[in-house]
């Protein structure tokens, strides 16, 4: 794990505890917290990165169980509480839609009990820009002459894949409406931040 995420997990997770980890990839999130004694289960929606996480944690002979989900949702045959959730590196920002978003988080919530904690990274925008306020004139532009249901929001790019850039007044708005209270915001060395479930 990165050092920031490392500061995280020593401040706000109970050693030992069992984790939710979405949008958890290739597994390198949950491998290095099931190599510390964490008791992880995770998920994903790109399935050969699932395959490939099965096969790290059949390798290294770590317990816990890895599910494919639909993109931006949470597998409905996860139905146990956790202690603490996570949203692998970057995962959250590449659910398009703040509906979409809140949505997701509001089923992690219903996963972990009051006081749990949630650690989530992120792209981040500072403010208004001119290289934002064209992508939106132009998606937004395009969106309505192809009739699309889904809406454009400022702070959203295309680079590959698709990717929102946040404020920490859109995460710490997202959050609360999810379930969970704002407890640390940092923009670096990456943008993240760490929240409790209410």
């Amino acid at each position: 794990m990165m050092p920031w995420e490392e500061r995280v997990i020593a401040s706000y997770f109970r050693p030992s505890s069992s984790l939710l980890v979405a949008a958890a990839g290739g597994g390198r999130e949950a491998i290095a917290l099931a190599r510390s004694g964490y008791r992880v289960d995770g998920f994903d929606c790109t399935s050969q990165l699932v395959e490939g996480y099965r096969r790290l944690m059949a390798r290294e002979k770590l317990l816990g169980k890895v599910d494919w989900a639909a993109a931006g949702s949470v597998p409905a045959e996860i139905g146990e509480s956790y202690d603490g959730l996570l949203i692998g590196f970057g995962g959250y920002m590449h659910i398009p839609g703040r509906r979409n978003r809140v949505r997701f988080l509001h089923s992690l919530r219903r996963r972990v009990a009051a006081g749990a904690p949630l650690l989530l990274s992120f792209l981040i925008r500072s403010g208004p820009s001119r290289y934002f306020a064209w992508i939106y004139a132009v998606a937004h532009r395009l969106r309505t002459l192809r009739r699309s249901p889904y809406p454009v929001e400022y702070g959203d790019s295309l680079s590959m894949t698709f990717r929102h850039h946040f404020t920490e007044e859109e995460i710490q708005a997202e959050l609360a409406e999810s379930g969970f209270e704002l407890l640390e915001y940092r923009e670096f060395p990456h943008g993240h931040a760490v929240a409790r479930a209410v």
